[in-house]
């Protein structure tokens, strides 16, 4: 268990009438990448920079982000108010930013576009629409997950290279065999009865039943090594289901029914432990699953009634690169818990100022080598980069 304590702090105003909608980092140089927009009144998507500078010694530092494009998006899919980005990933090598649209459409903006190159170049685009997307830790693969119930892996040049559907018949791919007493009303629940029973059963089995106030989001994480990823999205409307597939797009395993699973989900880069989040009706739990779908442990969130029905009531998780930190971000603010003795310390935690009628998360993103650096941000009010 390690202490966390602030070391370096910079909080910037945001010069944009538009929402700040996804956070990226260049690791060349350390700059913050940003997308702001679109909403539904304004169609337009601008990607800008931020970069790492003497300006992040001051506090309130008024800094001005370099304008990288901007283009207008307006969505092909009635369904949608707007087009929304789901993914902002950022190759350094290159000088290349990928935004992945709910809409559809695969986008790249290039800094420094050779001669025949097109600055902005949609290079993909789904028809029924993206529901969730990632890269692979290598920056080789891109996984995605549509609407169409699909999920997909598309190289770095953006060429398909598998699509396997998300069957209800998936669920059987892991014989999870319970081993419990049934049926709590059937059993005997005398003192004797209780001393014999053994400890490692529950008493009660779970069945999958959907949290009430689940979203119906999909969400994707790779293990740190790449060599598999998981998806977590709900199946036939009734139940949450955390799938794992091989980097090949073989189906490895699917986790074992939870009720109120969510749709949080980060995989431990060391590769041992799936996060997720459960709501009961009593309590939130961080829930943790082995690659085979099994559970694996929990703790508890300190929260009130009134505070998870408030600004916990839509959670995401992300662990850092060497699986010290576990981020559990809220609505307005992020904690950072780490782990002793198999036990989890909250050991801070982040208020962020938003817009009050921002409905969606925090824009957050841990930097890809350096441990415990990471950028965050609220929709259209600023955005902070700690350094710890």
């Amino acid at each position: 268990m390690r202490n966390l304590k602030n070391v370096r702090l910079a909080e910037v105003q945001l010069q944009s009438e538009l929402p700040l909608t996804a956070t990226a980092w260049d690791t060349s140089s350390d700059a913050v990448i940003c997308t702001f927009g679109p909403t539904p009144t304004n169609a337009v998507i601008e990607l800008r920079r931020k970069r790492h500078d003497t300006h992040f010694s001051d506090p309130v530092s008024p800094e001005v982000f370099e304008t990288i494009a901007s283009w207008d998006a307006p969505c092909p899919l009635p369904e949608l108010d707007c087009d929304r980005v789901l993914s902002l990933h950022y190759f350094a090598d290159t000088l290349t930013a990928c935004l992945v649209l709910e809409g559809g459409d695969i986008i790249i903006v290039r800094e420094e576009p050779l001669p025949g190159e097109d600055k902005i170049e949609i290079v993909g685009s789904v028809d029924v629409g993206i529901t969730a997307a990632a890269w692979s830790p290598d920056e080789e693969l891109l996984a995605l997950t549509t609407a169409a119930n699909t999920f997909l892996y598309m190289t770095r040049e953006f060429e398909n290279v598998a699509e396997i559907s998300l069957a209800l018949e998936d669920l059987k791919a892991s014989q999870h065999v319970s081993v419990g007493w049934g049926k709590r009303e059937t059993q005997f629940q005398g003192k004797r009865a209780k001393a014999l029973r053994d400890p490692t059963v529950p008493e009660k089995v779970d069945e999958g039943k959907l949290s009430g106030t689940d979203d119906g989001r999909a969400t994707i994480s790779w293990r740190g090594d790449g060599t598999y990823v998981a998806v977590n999205s709900i199946e036939g409307g009734t139940r949450r289901a955390i799938r794992v597939y091989s980097r090949e797009g073989t189906l490895d395993s699917v986790s074992e029914p939870v009720d109120g699973l969510e749709g949080a989900l980060s995989w431990r880069p060391y590769g041992n432990l799936i996060a997720g989040i459960q709501r009961l009706e009593d309590k939130i739990d961080v829930v943790f699953f082995e690659r085979n779908g099994l559970r694996h442990g929990q703790f508890t969130l300190r929260l009130t009634e009134e505070e998870r029905n408030t600004w916990a009531s839509n959670i995401s998780l992300s662990w850092n690169v060497d699986s010290t930190v576990l981020a559990v971000q809220f609505k307005d603010r992020v904690q950072f818990w780490t782990a002793g003795n198999y036990h989890y310390y909250l050991k801070q935690e982040l208020p962020v100022v938003i817009d009050p009628e921002n409905r969606s998360l925090l824009a957050f993103k841990w930097h890809q080598e350096k441990a415990l650096r990471f950028v965050t941000g609220s929709t259209g009010m600023r955005i902070i980069s700690l350094l710890r």
